[in-house]
């Protein structure tokens, strides 16, 4: 199975719900799940690189901190993430290559504003064969 995720509603809140085979491909499917509740993937191109490191306290943490490093990406620098290359990750650490471009109102339509990652019902698990997560966006 490839990552995998996908929205659900909650209360006035998003949720994603994200799969995969691996830690790595996990965090990605999180970072473009979270892009796409905020604008269509499909409009950003990837034009610049961005590398990003975080470490965090444990697993739950290293989700929040991530996603959260997307929200000040677009918030300070206006940057969209058209596709997320995580390529190191442990336990509470990890490494990515933000692939996007600058927000161009005259290109992107953006769908949701995202306020915070949150700490709600998260959750970062393998069950079974594969990594699974949840977490809640305040919009």
């Amino acid at each position: 199975m490839a990552r995998h995720c996908e929205t659900f509603d909650h209360t006035a809140d998003v949720g994603l719900a994200a799969r995969a085979d691996t830690r790595c491909e996990l965090m990605s499917a999180l970072a473009e799940g979270l892009a796409d509740v905020m604008c269509d993937r499909a409009q950003v191109a990837s034009a610049r690189q961005r590398r990003v490191v975080v470490e965090s306290e444990d697993a739950g943490a290293l989700v929040v901190d991530f996603l959260s490093r997307l929200l000040l990406a677009f918030e300070v620098d206006r940057f969209l993430v058209a596709e997320a290359r995580v390529w190191q990750c442990g336990e509470a650490s990890l490494s990515a290559d933000l692939l996007g471009e600058h927000y161009d109102s005259a290109r992107h339509e953006l769908r949701n504003e995202v306020k915070a990652v949150t700490y709600h019902e998260l959750k970062v698990a393998r069950e079974n064969d594969e990594w699974v997560a949840r977490v809640i966006l305040d919009l």
